[in-house]
């Protein structure tokens, strides 16, 4: 994919996401949680390690995706930026507002003295899928992602053993983006009008 390709996407979809309403971004987001919350339950009841990441500006909001998952006792985590290494690290929470502080880039972080997800140990150890719900600005219906250009989440993702999980609005999803061979495909798309499966499950 050229570069400047990505960024004009980036940058179109983006001015979409932000020109939303605030209203129309609550009734959006909402209906994106209810469809995941279906979803989980009809494809993944099983499931009891989910990663997550901290809604930021005008993504999705999806702290009561989070809070309904916590109060069915899931394990959460979330990501801490390690800007240096260009690596994300991620560290188990119990409560969305005393376990977070602000981090890189401004986005809430999880503290770091907090149970760090121990990859290998609980992969070998985990029978069920573990979710990973991941971030982006643009994606298409052949599941191709396009993020945020910092790249923490790509050798991330590479990962079989994580069922990839986008939530967007409508207005991020194209019919199709340019994509790179390294480029890793999400599973599932939920926006507020449809659930998108991809053949990767």
């Amino acid at each position: 994919m050229e570069v400047n390709q990505s960024k004009d996407l980036r940058n179109i979809h983006k001015k979409l996401r932000n020109d939303m309403s605030d209203m129309e971004h609550k009734i959006k987001s909402a209906d994106i949680v209810k469809n995941t919350l279906a979803l989980l339950e009809s494809d993944f009841k099983g499931a009891n390690i989910f990663l997550c990441y901290y809604p930021f500006g005008s993504e999705v909001d999806l702290l009561p995706l989070y809070e309904n998952l916590l109060n069915k006792g899931k394990t959460l985590y979330f990501p801490v930026s390690d800007v240096k290494n260009h690596k994300l690290h991620f560290y188990k929470i119990s409560h969305l507002r005393s376990d977070f502080v602000k981090g890189a880039y401004d986005i809430m972080e999880p503290r770091c003295d907090l149970g760090i997800f121990d990859y290998q140990n609980i992969i070998l150890n985990q029978s069920n899928k573990i979710i990973c719900i991941t971030p982006g600005l643009v994606f298409d219906r052949a599941f191709n992602r396009i993020g945020y250009g910092a790249g923490f989440y790509d050798r991330f993702l590479e990962d079989k053993n994580l069922v990839k999980i986008a939530m967007c609005f409508s207005n991020q999803l194209r019919t199709s983006i340019p994509t790179c061979e390294h480029d890793v495909k999400m599973n599932i798309i939920v926006t507020e009008d449809e659930v998108l499966k991809g053949d990767r499950l």
